[in-house]
């Protein structure tokens, strides 16, 4: 038996200085601005909602408050992913960013059953609320929050896309950390969006419970999101094949190759939600062992051109492999989800 390793280092060239010392690139530069600018609109939307005594302006404060976590986790995975890995992590550091996402979606679950709670109170004792108030603090949450989403959206901000996996329209291609926190900004413009519609309504009608029943649609937001951002996770922990990948078409796609009698043991698995591995096992031809090298470089560039996947650990075998080695039965094809 023979094991091939073969990872795509491009994908983690790092912007460096003439010192030698690691400088921050255009993404985690900006991200650090969007940080701000967020936080500045989360400081107001807190006040506002306060003097305004809306419930709705508060929830799209609550909302805000996933937008600050989301954009510092961004900007704290493209440092953390920089750091070089260590004999006790081997594979680096990328998946705290994916534990302190799930701590920051559980906690953005119980502030949305916090809102919807309250919400559901307002109804049956309405508060009175000054809609200008509103306005003039939805309308700038707005603008930020525009201003943020379309930098990273359309501003040259995501760094290159790894392939294989698709996105909504107008997202940022690339790491998946900035293009959840594109979400989370543009859900939040949304929702200021929503409070500014609440004021018009409560202003024109007189009706108060215009307010609470804009935070109902607020909170089903942020619960929404929430529960997306720990199924991503949870997917990732548990390592799941990612979405977007079959991996049927993985196995099919490495028999393809002419050299390649069949493949077993085969399993997928994100690193960090971004950064796609594979291992298996190929049964190849008996070909020549200089030869093997061509073939494992052959099959790694299919892999990473038609499924994103950039770093493969292949085990290269010309007969029946052991069952202590395989698990299974030899020769049998068979493509494990997740790389447990």
């Amino acid at each position: 038996m023979v094991s091939a390793h073969n990872h795509d280092d491009h994908h983690h060239h790092h912007e460096h200085g003439p010192d030698g010392h690691h400088h921050e690139n255009a993404t985690a530069r900006f991200l650090r601005t969007a940080f701000w600018v967020a936080a500045l609109i989360l400081l107001a939307e807190v006040v506002g909602g306060l003097l305004s005594h809306s419930l709705a302006l508060l929830s799209d404060a609550g909302h805000m408050l996933t937008d600050v976590l989301s954009l510092g986790l961004a900007r704290y995975a493209t440092r953390l992913a920089d750091r070089p890995p260590t004999p006790q992590r081997t594979y680096g550091f990328h998946r705290a960013g994916i534990l302190a996402a799930l701590f920051n979606a559980g906690t953005l679950i119980v502030v949305a059953g916090g809102i919807l709670a309250e919400a559901v109170a307002r109804f049956t004792h309405p508060v009175p609320v000054t809609p200008w108030i509103m306005w003039v603090v939805a309308g700038a949450g707005l603008a930020g929050n525009l201003f943020i989403g379309l930098r990273l959206g359309g501003g040259g901000h995501a760094g290159h896309d790894h392939g294989g996996h698709g996105g909504h329209a107008g997202a940022p291609a690339g790491n998946l950390n900035v293009r959840s926190a594109w979400l989370h900004v543009m859900g939040d413009a949304a929702a200021s969006a929503g409070v500014l519609l609440a004021g018009v309504l409560v202003a024109l009608t007189h009706r108060l419970w215009w307010d609470p029943l804009v935070s109902v649609g607020i909170s089903l937001l942020i619960a929404r999101g929430a529960w997306g951002i720990v199924a991503q996770t949870m997917n990732v922990l548990m390592e799941g094949t990612p979405p977007g990948i079959d991996p049927g078409a993985v196995a099919a796609a490495m028999e393809a190759d002419e050299a390649v009698l069949s493949v077993h043991h085969v399993h997928v698995w994100s690193l960090d939600g971004v950064r796609t591995a594979l291992s298996g096992h190929m049964v190849l031809r008996d070909v020549a062992l200089s030869e093997t090298e061509a073939i494992v470089a052959r099959v790694d560039r299919t892999l990473r051109q038609r499924f994103g996947i950039d770093h493969t650990t292949l085990q290269l075998e010309t007969g029946p492999c052991r069952q202590q080695d395989c698990g299974q039965t030899a020769l049998r094809p068979a493509v494990a989800a997740g790389g447990g």
